[in-house]
């Protein structure tokens, strides 16, 4: 099936060309000779800092084509703060960061329990979200019975994938990463998608319009979390001086300006 949708939006999965989120691996650019994490007084000594970023997963970062992600965007704009360099080591796999000692990742999730065993978490600087989404015509969902007679193409395994199973909801989960089932609705092989406001909004800047639901409230399932900073082999000195950092972009508004250029609101 081709319509004049799924031509449009070809060329925007083609720029948000995804893998499925087995996240990051060894095609670096800049290696920081320092293949140990820094805290952020030895960051601003070396006058470097090194990020850890996925290669092939736009809006949140890409290494081929301008623009870079907004992971990216928030990185740069953290370095340009200390007055340091930023160096970006792309990698498929968190394992395979202390292999380039990247000191930080643009965005981890803070969860309740707050830091994880190997990350130091900040402060977040964004809320992601959970949203079912339809084309531009399609069908209002106001509640899961909505989705009944439809197809929901959501993430294989996932709590959400759990809520409309047990609700006799039809899902596809052949399109396990969120760009392909943006594609997959655009195309009509399924009804609606469950993706994050980033991926939401990040596809309609492409000018398809989506009908976005808050999938929370439909499903009456947990899913959203903050998203936030994580620091590797870091202290507690160095979150407090990037938590600083972030309250003055969110002060100053270029934290929002970045996200606004992606489509988060």
């Amino acid at each position: 099936m081709c319509t004049k949708t799924g031509k449009l939006t070809t060329r925007f999965a083609m720029r948000i060309k995804t893998v499925v989120i087995s996240f990051m691996a060894l095609a670096v650019i800049g290696i920081s000779p320092v293949l140990h994490a820094q805290t952020l007084s030895e960051i601003k000594a070396s006058g470097e800092i090194n990020l850890c970023a996925n290669p092939e997963q736009m809006p949140f970062s890409q290494r081929a084509d301008a623009p870079e992600g907004f992971q990216i965007d928030v990185a740069r704009a953290i370095a340009e703060k200390l007055d340091v360099s930023l160096n970006v080591s792309w990698i498929f796999s968190k394992r395979q960061a202390k292999k380039v000692g990247c000191d930080f990742y643009a965005g981890v999730a803070r969860l309740k329990e707050g830091d994880s065993k190997y990350l130091l978490i900040t402060d977040p600087y964004m809320r992601l979200e959970f949203k079912l989404v339809t084309r531009d015509n399609g069908p209002i969902i106001n509640s899961i019975a909505d989705l009944k007679p439809l197809v929901v193409g959501v993430s294989p395994g996932s709590i959400a994938s759990h809520a409309l199973t047990i609700n006799h909801i039809s899902i596809a989960v052949r399109f396990p990463d969120e760009a392909s089932r943006l594609q997959a609705l655009a195309d009509g092989l399924i009804d609606a998608a469950l993706v994050t406001n980033v991926s939401s909004g990040w596809f309609q800047t492409g000018q398809t319009k989506l009908q976005v639901f808050d999938a929370e409230r439909i499903l009456n399932t947990e899913l959203n979390y903050d998203y936030a900073l994580g620091l590797r082999r870091s202290d507690d000195d160095s979150r407090k001086g990037f938590n600083q950092l972030l309250a003055e972009m969110r002060g100053d508004g270029s934290l929002s300006n970045i996200l606004n250029r992606y489509g988060v609101q």
